[in-house]
């Protein structure tokens, strides 16, 4: 029952995850709020932060057992995937504008009394011009190299499939807002798999 309860937790999760940042509804914010829509990005980040350091704190009171362990010489393996994990996200996050992305230049533009000019250009150079969504990739990679209980697990596997959904789901939105100018970055870059020939 613990688990049942443990994966309707994480995909509801995911699904107001996705709402809240969904075109659809992104869109009636704006309307209603006008120009304190600016605030949205950063109070959206904040909610999906506690909601999720929440949830993984209950994660972690259900187990305690490790069902999957690295053992040497493996721990080498797995420390050079989680470190190449946290580099890659670094390298992700810096690869764009890190205050937009947190949602603070949205703020400073309301400030300033600028108008925000969201999603300008997409960003092809570095790392994303080598893969899509090198976040994710890092997320999938950083998941299944570390010691797991049978929660964690599970909860790897929900995040897992999300990731390819949510995938699929941003890619729409990204067709969407840059047209054919996205449509030609996929055919150039994968989503997921760094240096294969085509997009997934």
């Amino acid at each position: 029952m613990k688990y049942i309860v443990l994966a309707l937790m994480w995909v509801g999760f995911g699904v107001l995850h996705s709402f809240l940042i969904s075109l659809r509804f992104t869109n009636w914010v704006n309307r209603i709020t006008s120009q304190y829509f600016a605030f949205y990005r950063l109070a959206y980040n904040v909610f999906s932060l506690v909601l999720l350091a929440l949830i993984m704190f209950y994660t972690k009171t259900l187990d305690s057992v490790l069902v999957l362990k690295f053992l040497p010489p493996w721990t080498i393996l797995q420390e050079v995937l989680l470190a190449a994990c946290g580099v890659t996200m670094l390298w992700a996050f810096l690869s764009y504008d890190p205050l937009e992305f947190i949602g603070i230049r949205q703020v400073l533009d309301l400030r300033n009394r600028k108008e925000f000019a969201e999603h300008k250009a997409i960003t092809k150079k570095g790392l994303l011009g080598a893969v899509r969504h090198p976040m994710y990739l890092a997320t999938i990679v950083a998941m299944w190299s570390l010691n797991s209980t049978r929660a964690d697990i599970l909860v790897h596997v929900i995040l897992t499939v999300y990731i390819l959904v949510g995938i699929r789901l941003e890619e729409r939105k990204l067709v969407k807002q840059f047209g054919s100018e996205y449509t030609a970055y996929q055919q150039e870059v994968p989503a997921l798999v760094p240096f294969t020939k085509k997009a997934s």
